[in-house]
């Protein structure tokens, strides 16, 4: 393992750590140092696979409590306004 590489992990760890606590801190700190290295667009692609995972994790563990009618709505503006601004930015 080179030094980035180990240099990345070590970061990850504290990532994950922050966001364990404040819910949120992966893609903040993981996706700078990962564009770094690898350019923006694939950092961001790279950074994706965790939080897909982790909120596949939260409404596995949850999924009894979620209000549907709720998460419909949220959800469908969350997706729109994401392919917007997707859409947009390239």
């Amino acid at each position: 393992m080179g030094a980035f590489e180990a240099a990345l992990a070590a970061i990850g760890a504290v990532a994950g750590a922050i966001a364990s606590v404040a819910g949120f801190g992966i893609g903040s700190v993981l996706t700078s140092v990962l564009a770094l290295k690898t350019g923006t667009w694939i950092a961001v692609a790279a950074v994706s696979v965790p939080h897909v995972v982790g909120t596949a994790v939260r409404f596995a563990l949850l999924r009894g409590r979620v209000d549907r009618r709720l998460f419909v709505r949220f959800g469908i503006a969350s997706a729109a306004g994401g392919l917007t601004g997707a859409l947009l930015h390239s």
